[in-house]
């Protein structure tokens, strides 16, 4: 890991972007190892306040990177906080919380706007993968959000530098998507009686593929259904 001075003399400028690339490269070196040294007293935090305890874990792992921050005579004031951050992503065992800090320099001039994506379980104490930043030019809260909420600003890793690891260090999962728009025809019927074959006949098709229905919507008279299998590695 790249220290500040070594960082940032390579005709680096500090510039939000750059910054948010140096904090990913210290996370990504820090975030397992804090959660290890600190285990027992996390999962107690998380069994007598809850949520909360992750604010603990992160206040652990952002507060050595932080001083260097204010030492480069950045304000970070009030930090990441929970009133700035919003959260509608992922299953309970991996949620995905995005809290934003905006970052000014020592005239108060906003330099832009620091992103925290962190991943946690609502179900115990687990970070089930890195925490990782990215960086926005916006610095007003209405548009802070309005950008969070699209997935192709969040999921861009222009500002990463590196692969954001889980624990296992294994790939993450990709899926590939399709739908058929003539489910509805296979629950048409002359007969008094539906014919359930049938429809467990479009179904097996779709199976025998390795597709997984996920979903069935209505759309103009017809049932669109959307069906999604894991891309295969080879």
């Amino acid at each position: 890991m790249k220290k500040w001075h070594e960082f940032f003399s390579s005709n680096k400028e500090i510039t939000i972007r750059n910054l948010a690339r140096y904090m990913n490269q210290f996370v990504q070196q820090q975030w397992d190892l804090i959660l290890k040294e600190n285990h027992d007293e996390l999962i107690e935090h998380f069994r007598t306040i809850g949520e909360p305890a992750y604010g603990v874990y992160l206040n652990k792992l952002l507060k050595p990177i932080f001083k260097q921050l204010t030492d480069a005579g950045l304000n970070v004031k009030p930090g990441f906080i929970m009133p700035n951050s919003i959260e509608h992503w992922g299953p309970p065992e991996e949620r995905e919380r995005c809290i934003w800090c905006v970052v000014r320099k020592k005239d108060e001039t906003p330099l832009g706007t620091l992103v925290l994506r962190m991943f946690h379980s609502h179900t115990k104490f687990d970070v089930p993968r890195a925490p990782n930043f990215f960086s926005l030019e916006e610095v007003d809260k209405e548009a802070i959000i309005k950008a969070i909420s699209q997935a192709s600003i969040r999921l861009n890793k222009k500002d990463h530098g590196f692969i954001p690891q889980n624990r296992e260090n294994t790939d993450t999962l990709r899926w590939e998507y399709s739908a058929e728009t003539g489910l509805s025809d296979y629950l048409k019927s002359d007969q008094d009686v539906l014919e359930v074959s049938y429809l467990d006949y479009a179904l097996s098709q779709w199976g025998r593929q390795g597709w997984e229905l996920t979903s069935v919507v209505p759309y103009e008279g017809r049932l669109v259904a959307f069906f999604k299998r894991p891309i295969s590695a080879n």
